[in-house]
């Protein structure tokens, strides 16, 4: 299906005048004019995406005014790769953060931690994953978040939780996201680990 509809949008938290629109028909389009003139942008020009990929989530860097986020999906083409990229200049080049991401993943969402600017989350198809490197590697939750889609994300900034909004199977909040800051490859690798809290 093609309705050229809007699907997501983001300002930048660092200039109220750039703005980031994607939409379902494989375009970007960006403004740093408050939205009197628009830049368009194919996907199909970013590195090995398809012309007509989805783009399901596009983010503004809480930190930095040039960086910006998109997330695609192109499973309506039978492709389950996980698209995810990252831009340094507001759209004009794009690297893939796939990093070790494989398919089948289907990235629906993707949040980033107001304090540390490289602690990132992505909500998929299966289940919630995280970077503490900016998504030179990602690591998937496990324990008692079942492997699931979860279709939306964000940081309760006063509690520090991280909110999970599920496909039909309720909502799953990580109490305080603190470790997360903290934790190193180390303490990943163990079988089990003692961490303390903010």
């Amino acid at each position: 299906s093609n309705y050229n509809t809007i699907t997501s949008i983001a300002e930048s938290p660092m200039n109220e005048n750039l703005l980031y629109i994607g939409t379902d028909d494989g375009m970007i389009h960006v403004s740093d004019n408050g939205g009197e003139s628009w830049t368009k942008i194919l996907v199909n020009q970013l590195p090995k995406c398809p012309e007509r990929a989805y783009v399901n989530d596009i983010k503004a860097d809480l930190f930095d005014e040039n960086t910006v986020y998109i997330a695609l999906d192109n499973h309506k083409e039978g492709d389950y790769q996980p698209y995810i990229y990252k831009s340094t200049n507001k759209g004009k080049t794009w690297k893939s953060i796939q990093s070790n991401l494989a398919k089948p993943i289907l990235i629906w969402r993707m949040v980033q931690d107001h304090k540390d600017p490289k602690l990132m989350f992505i909500g998929t198809e299966f289940g919630v994953f995280f970077t503490q490197n900016g998504g030179e590697q990602w690591t998937q939750l496990k324990g008692a978040l079942p492997t699931i889609s979860i279709r939306d994300l964000t940081i309760h900034r006063r509690d520090e939780d991280l909110v999970c909004g599920s496909f039909g199977r309720s909502i799953y909040i990580f109490d305080d996201i603190e470790v997360f800051r903290s934790i190193n490859e180390e303490v990943l690798k163990s079988e089990a680990a003692l961490l303390s809290a903010g």
